[in-house]
């Protein structure tokens, strides 16, 4: 009897050798096999997935390849009893284990070379376009270098359709090279720019020789490419030059910033616990609720509900919360009890809420340690306490009260949420076929709302039906155990459908960031930056900050970054990550990131970003030498002395140093061969003076200093990149801008600007900088003489939101008509939020002050300005939250003009103050009649 045709002929054509797919129409070779593995969505060598294939047809194949797999491990472990248990109860399992680690493998590589190599492309090209490379003898080798990044660009989108280790060894070495190739191209960048400087300066008159590269130098990279280049052949992929570079369009722009603590499908659970916690029956000196739950569900969601509840806030009479994660040491501990003895000292409070969030301790004695503490304290107060944890043993150890045990939620709940946030864009309509697979997405969360909210981020990007099928169809779904509990391959099927390449990289890099830990938007976007991860393409017109911001919006949007807090303004200005997503981030970028919190530390060979902490756990001696670390691109230090090895790290381009101890007092001068440095930050230091060798760092793009420095180095200027100075005010002192500031003409942030007499220190430098916006404050304005040099500064044309208008004291000088016109001539951007006039000196404001343009402002703050006799109108203003008035003395008396222009009837013709919530004044002294104030008490 012949051997029966394989039912899944049915859905192809048998050409002999070949078949041809019934569904796509595309050809491959093979059998019966490789049908299967084609229509299950399986990849193999010169095979690709069906995109177009049935839902109930793909599943049937994949149950059918299981089962193949399932014979063929039976039949080799036959002879050995344990492995035979093992290949039929676990081959599932082995097949996950397997996907994810072939996907991680893919994930790094997808994530830094696609983007990376494209990046290399666009530097090569630019540098070789630099007419000094021509002098310097380089252009065949930059001819030669460009050739082979563009052949290796056309590789790599084909690595897909290869399911094979040794591809996964040519990526690690393709991104190791890629990184070196990165290395010289920015020694090239550094030596020009020097070239610039010095042209600038006028100090050199001819072109020096390179000092930083050879020829040799360049052609080793080059062979090594082209060795890559070869080994590609034998994987069956073609290279080809290209004639032009391929660019990503960055035109996306969304703000989906969305409630991170929606109540879905936790209403109950709200309710009975909040009855647990104020019950009159509950008299327990310290009373512990577990809220116990698996990662993902919602518990500190849960937790944050409740501690930001009304009923909570009138029941008790002091709340603390205290994120706890796997740390719990005697440290916390102390922290917690300091805390509540301070309470204590300083109220009479007996009614406390503390909520302990990501509780892991299993060790009895420490909690018991703590609770004795509490105890203690006063035996008058109470202590009602919620804790949230995974753990059941915790739950056990810590309770007091029957733990709550958070459910999964219903399908229906899930869609609720998965809903709102795909269609968080008002102008993406719900068609019924997009309900259907969105509904059928949502049951297959498991119930997970973590896992709905990321799912439904990602599919607000995706508007057309065949994308939403994608996601529904993916193959990761079949590799979930019955009770969706890999929430890992949830997260990386939202990650693998990130709309833009380089976004991947922007996430994998916030691995470095410790859990629960506040990363600072503006901060991690000049991270990004200096990675080189958001360059721009020439079509999209986007600046890399505006690139960056659109990234976070993006992962803001997706639940990748959670909890965003916002200023006054309503700016986002920070996010976290759930500890899961952190995770996540972690796994996908392991071989690159090392978080190092204790002495021991593992394979650090690829180890490309480092985040240090001490707190004492990691020794002094713990050596950072070697080659280990030279390739090392960020070094974040908290209490770690790195001053004397800074020389090691020669390839950094961000670089922290932050203490809390008083030890480092200086940076050594060593940091001017840390030529790749594009981002220093020095925080909490008791650093008073940076080394004149910090202004030969010409790939500088940012500058942040939180330390007692006084003055910034004078040849700051010769920082040509520089477009960040982020100088914070503290310990009561300003640390003005360097001379002749407007040389760094892509200079966006200057917190701090104080004008001088002297060439080089007069307000005209702001003019130059035309890409200046953010927060300024401008001081010693009585050195600007009229109102045309005023206008120099251009500040109409600058994006500042919070601007700062500053005059010094002098009571002799009488400078009302020069004042006035010099305040004339600063007439602000119209996107103004928030505005501060200090020790003005005019009889009256300028038009422009409560002008009918300033629809934005919110905040208004006018000091001292004391020989003012009329008031600016301002009461029309409809964003206006905030006014303070302080010190103006000769004004005499508050008419009509104040609150609204008028129409020519007397009559006020809008509502006043339409959102004001804070009128402040104070030292009004000669003020003598305040007419129609009754108009503007009823208008709030």
């Amino acid at each position: 009897m012949g051997r029966k045709r394989d039912r899944f002929w049915d859905y192809a054509e048998d050409l002999k050798g070949r078949f041809k797919c019934n569904y796509c129409k595309h050809e491959f070779p093979g059998g019966a096999s490789r049908i299967k593995s084609h229509l299950a969505g399986v990849k193999g060598r010169d095979i690709v997935i069906c995109d177009v294939v049935p839902e109930d047809v793909q599943k049937e194949a994949y149950k059918a390849t299981q089962e193949t797999n399932k014979k063929h491990k039976n039949a080799s472990t036959s002879s050995n009893d344990k492995e035979g248990t093992l290949a039929s109860t676990s081959i599932s399992t082995i097949q996950k284990e397997k996907f994810v680690t072939q996907r991680n493998e893919e994930y790094m590589a997808e994530i830094v070379l696609d983007d990376v190599v494209d990046g290399l492309v666009t530097k090569a090209f630019s540098l070789a376009t630099e007419h000094i490379i021509f002098k310097w003898g380089f252009k065949e080798e930059f001819k030669n270098l460009l050739d082979t990044l563009y052949k290796i660009k056309v590789v790599l989108p084909q690595k897909r359709q290869v399911n094979d280790e040794s591809v996964g060894i040519w990526l690690t070495e393709l991104r190791n090279v890629a990184y070196e190739v990165d290395n010289v191209l920015d020694e090239f960048d550094y030596e020009i720019m020097w070239q610039k400087v010095q042209f600038q300066s006028q100090m050199i008159d001819q072109v020096r020789s390179f000092s930083f590269c050879s020829h040799d130098k360049v052609k080793t990279i080059k062979q090594s490419l082209d060795k890559l280049v070869n080994d590609v052949a034998g994987f069956g992929l073609r290279t080809e030059s290209l004639k032009s570079i391929i660019k990503i369009r960055l035109d996306k722009n969304e703000d989906s910033f969305l409630n991170d603590s929606e109540v879905v499908g936790r209403e109950f659970d709200v309710l009975k616990i909040l009855n647990e916690l104020i019950s009159s029956s509950n008299q327990q000196v310290i009373s512990v609720l577990p809220i116990v739950g698996m990662a993902g569900l919602g518990k500190t969601t849960l937790a944050k509900i409740l501690y930001n509840h009304e009923e909570i806030k009138k029941h008790f009479d002091v709340l603390e919360w205290v994120h706890v994660s796997e740390n719990f040491d005697e440290k916390i501990s102390s922290a917690i009890h300091e805390s509540f003895e301070i309470y204590l000292t300083h109220s009479r409070s007996t009614k406390y809420f503390l909520v302990l969030d990501d509780v892991w301790i299993e060790d009895r004695d420490e909690w018991e340690i703590l609770r004795s503490r509490l105890e203690g304290i006063n035996t008058n107060i109470r202590i009602n306490t919620i804790v949230t944890t995974r753990s059941h043993k915790v739950a056990q150890i810590m309770g007091t009260l029957a733990p709550h045990h958070l459910e999964k939620l219903s399908k229906d709940d899930c869609w609720s949420i998965l809903k709102k946030r795909a269609f968080a864009d008002e102008g993406k309509s719900l068609t019924f076929d997009l309900e259907a697979s969105g509904r059928e997405i949502a049951k297959r969360c498991g119930g997970v709302p973590l896992v709905a909210r990321v799912v439904g981020g990602t599919m607000c990007f995706k508007c057309d039906k065949n994308e939403w099928l994608a996601i529904q169809k993916d193959k990761i779904w079949y590799l979930l155990d019955d009770n969706n509990n890999d929430i890992f391959s949830m997260l990386k099927l939202c990650f693998d459908h990130l709309p833009i390449p380089s976004l991947k990289q922007c996430f994998a890099y916030c691995a470095i960031f410790p859990k629960d830990y506040e990363i600072e938007k503006d901060e991690v976007i000049q991270y990004w930056m200096a990675e080189g991860f958001l360059e721009p393409a020439k079509e999209a017109n986007m600046m890399m900050e505006d690139i960056g911001n659109m990234y976070f919006n993006i992962l803001l949007a997706t639940s990748f970054f959670q909890n965003a807090r916002k200023d006054a303004y309503g700016n986002i200005i920070s996010c976290k990550m759930h500890d899961l997503v952190h995770d996540f981030a972690l796994s996908i970028s392991k071989s690159e990131t090392l978080i190092l919190e204790r002495d021991s530390m593992d394979n650090v060979n690829n180890v490309q970003h480092l985040f240090v902490r001490s707190d004492g756990k990691i020794t002094q001696g713990t050596s950072f030498s070697g080659e280990c670390f030279i390739k090392l691109r960020t070094l974040i230090s908290k209490n770690f002395d790195f001053e004397d090895m800074l020389s090691n790290f020669k390839f950094l381009r961000v670089l922290k140093f932050s203490e809390d101890r008083d030890s480092m007092i200086e940076l050594p001068d060593s940091i001017e061969q840390l030529i790749h440095l594009r981002l220093p930050y020095i925080s909490h230091t008791q650093i008073e003076e940076l080394p004149k060798s910090i202004t030969k760092l010409y790939n500088l793009q940012t500058l942040r200093i939180e330390c007692p420095i006084e003055e910034l180095p004078e040849d700051l200027s010769n920082l040509i990149n520089l477009r960040h100075i982020h100088t914070n005010h503290i310990w009561d002192r300003f640390i003005p801008a360097p001379k002749n500031v407007g040389r760094l003409t892509c200079l966006q942030t200057l917190q701090l600007f104080c004008v001088g007499l002297d060439e080089g220190y007069q307000i005209k430098e702001l003019g130059f900088l035309k890409n200046l916006r953010g927060e300024i404050d401008i001081h010693d304005l009585e050195n600007v003489e009229n109102e045309e040099e005023a206008k120099s500064a251009k500040l109409k044309e600058k994006e500042i939101f919070n601007l700062g208008l500053h005059w010094t004291i002098d009571e002799e000088e009488d400078r009302c008509e020069k004042d006035e016109k010099v305040l004339e001539g600063l007439q602000p951007h119209p996107n103004l939020k928030s505005l501060t006039i200090v020790s003005y000196r005019g009889k009256k404001f300028p038009s422009w002050v409560g002008s009918l343009l300033y629809q934005n402002l919110i905040e208004i703050y006018l000091i001292d300005c004391r020989e003012c006799e009329e008031i600016p109108t301002l009461g029309h203003l409809p964003c206006l939250r905030v006014l303070e008035i302080t010190a103006m003395e000769e004004l005499r008396s508050i008419g009509n003009e104040f609150y609204s222009h008028s129409d020519g009837s007397g009559r006020n013709t809008t509502t006043l103050f339409p959102a004001l919530r804070k009128l402040r004044w104070h030292n009004m002294k000669n003020l003598e009649e305040w007419t129609d104030a009754k108009e503007l008490t009823s208008a709030g």
